[in-house]
């Protein structure tokens, strides 16, 4: 059975610092990159990378850390959604798209909020997160162009 995702945002501002980018098509050749899916074009920071390498020591996750840059949709808090790519949906979120589960998140404020969310999987293929995903926005102080970073467990 899985446990909730957790969600932590890796970045919410801009900077003048060396950056480092990843993407569906941009693959990098750190250990770190084989526990990552990148959902589209992320521009890190060497704080955000030096984050994410902890991430994956810490915590040597058993489902790729799914990594995205937040943009206006996903932070509309009206009719935000949380929209997953279709090859990760496949690969690693079956067991998600049956039952609500409540997700941790913590934030930039490192604010931890649960919020209970569903995801489903659209006609496209793709899974989504739209039950109380506002919540998370809120909650979790989302803003556009922060990267953010979902761990989804798969029990072991």
């Amino acid at each position: 059975m899985a446990t909730g995702p957790s969600y932590i945002i890796l970045s919410d501002s801009e900077s003048d610092e060396e950056t480092w980018l990843r993407g569906p098509n941009i693959h990098g050749m750190e250990f770190f990159d084989k526990h990552c899916h990148f959902g589209n074009e992320v521009e890190m920071t060497k704080a955000n990378l030096d984050h994410l390498k902890r991430q994956v020591i810490d915590y040597k996750p058993t489902i790729p850390y799914y990594v995205c840059k937040v943009g206006k949709t996903t932070n509309n808090l009206t009719r935000g959604k949380m929209t997953f790519n279709k090859e990760y949906t496949e690969e690693h979120l079956k067991n998600y798209l049956t039952v609500p589960t409540t997700i941790p998140i913590t934030s930039n404020t490192n604010a931890w909020v649960g919020t209970r969310v569903r995801i489903n999987k659209v006609a496209t293929g793709h899974a989504v997160m739209t039950t109380n995903w506002p919540d998370v926005v809120m909650g979790a102080e989302i803003k556009d162009e922060d990267i953010c970073m979902f761990c989804f467990y798969d029990g072991t």
